[in-house]
């Protein structure tokens, strides 16, 4: 059964403001919306703003901070904001929407091994606002769940994420070409997508599922040929499961 992988986006205000509105009678959600309104006013003509975002799929959300690194919480149904989902995020964090970023096919298990393999690279002393952020997490968790087929494939170096925004992470991404990147560091989305299915390992983590289930789709009129590699893989597979 196909999971809807969803995108949620957090403005994030300045903490003196967060603290002015506590003070008052108003609501403070009511407050932070109209300061950030106009705080994104400002940036977003420019093309830039400031954001905190979260994955959710399969009942979870899933986030990445300095600190505690990769979080997992309960989600609401359909993407949004609780008090539950918002454990992780930045206290001067205010929701903004939730986005469908498309649908993956892989069970619990292996989403579970997908962050496992990203806890890798995504560790809270790594956190970088340029290099390393929540947003890069965000869409590199996305991409390994959506696009798991293409990503084993791996014959395209132009493969992204369309549904995901570049505005989300244009701050950042255009903070980091002014400055020296470390090959350590500096997140590298689709590479680390595909070390998240295990194609550094050559024998997928079980990415060879979700590219069987995906090719009986309703949605799909033709059956896909499997490429030489993604039979390889297959083959593998059938041998391990042999011993």
């Amino acid at each position: 059964m196909a999971e809807n992988v969803i995108l949620n986006i957090y403005d994030l205000v300045p903490e003196q403001q967060t603290a002015q509105s506590t003070s008052t009678d108003e609501p403070q959600q009511q407050q932070l919306s109209g300061f950030s309104r106009m705080f994104v006013g400002l940036l977003e003509p420019l093309g830039f703003g400031l954001y905190h975002t979260s994955i959710d799929v399969g009942g979870f959300r899933y986030q990445f901070g300095s600190t505690v690194g990769i979080s997992r919480t309960s989600s609401p149904v359909g993407g949004g904001d609780s008090a539950d989902s918002r454990l992780y995020v930045p206290g001067n964090g205010q929701y903004r929407e939730s986005i469908i970023l498309g649908q993956t096919f892989c069970d619990q298990k292996e989403i579970n091994s997908i962050i496992q393999n990203l806890r890798e690279k995504f560790v809270g002393d790594n956190y970088h606002i340029a290099h390393r952020n929540c947003n890069h997490f965000s869409e590199t968790f996305a991409a390994a769940l959506i696009l798991g087929d293409e990503l084993v494939e791996g014959t395209d170096s132009n493969v992204r994420l369309e549904k995901f925004p570049k505005w989300v992470n244009r701050l950042a991404k255009t903070t980091s070409s002014g400055m020296n990147r470390d090959s350590d560091m500096a997140c590298d989305v689709i590479a680390e997508a595909r070390m998240a299915l295990g194609c550094d390992k050559k024998v997928g983590w079980g990415i060879t599922s979700s590219v069987t289930k995906s090719l009986s789709s309703s949605d799909r009129t033709k059956k896909k040929e499997l490429t030489a590699k993604q039979k390889e893989v297959l083959a593998k597979l059938r041998s391990k499961s042999t011993k």
